[in-house]
């Protein structure tokens, strides 16, 4: 199977102050960098950043990272999905990971396609203690099911309500989700790999 992945890092980042695509990691990689990179590393063949809001001036700051601009991104997540999709055709499988879904594991995301590999799933959405985590796997049925909808029907998460298989892991950082300056800096304290 070829599976491909994106970044949502679309939007406006208001309550962070500043793209969150640009927030520094430890390593000196932006944000954006550094989630396109572990994508790459978990065994994604191709990866892209999807930017919307200040992309020109987020895309000169991200070195070797395919970008696709969404140029609808106020009209929400549903259309970033849009963009990354049609800008990694083809594939079989695509893993959607938030440019704020800051930690997650190099194994948690390779556990991910190990089990589409193995699943005939629509889509695969990991939990940890029964939370679904922010990261999920869609297949390329689903990825045209995503093409083929309204910008405006609902939330993309609504459309996996029922569609996504549910897969264990141990990672809670599936469940982050990093919007101020202060959970930055707290998640910044917190040992990591990052």
């Amino acid at each position: 199977m070829k599976h491909v992945g994106m970044v949502l890092a679309a939007g406006a980042s208001t309550r962070m102050q500043q793209p969150k695509a640009l927030l520094m990691m430890r390593n000196g990689l932006p944000l954006a960098q550094y989630q396109h990179d572990l994508l790459k590393q978990a065994g994604c063949a191709e990866v892209t950043v999807v930017l919307g809001c200040q992309a020109e001036f987020v895309s000169t700051r991200l070195t070797g990272c395919p970008v696709a601009v969404n140029p609808a991104w106020k009209t929400g997540r549903l259309s970033s999905v849009k963009a990354g999709i049609r800008a990694l055709q083809p594939f079989d499988g695509c893993v959607i990971l938030p440019v704020d879904t800051v930690g997650v594991k190099v194994q948690t995301v390779q556990h991910i396609l190990d089990a589409a590999a193995r699943e005939k799933a629509r889509a695969i959405r990991p939990v940890v203690a029964g939370r679904r985590g922010k990261i999920i796997w869609i297949s390329k049925t689903t990825a045209d099911e995503i093409l083929a909808r309204d910008s405006g029907e609902g939330r993309l998460d609504y459309f996996f309500e029922d569609l996504a298989s549910e897969l264990d892991v141990q990672d809670k950082a599936i469940l982050n989700n990093i919007n101020t300056p202060e959970e930055w800096e707290d998640i910044r304290e917190k040992p990591s790999p990052f």
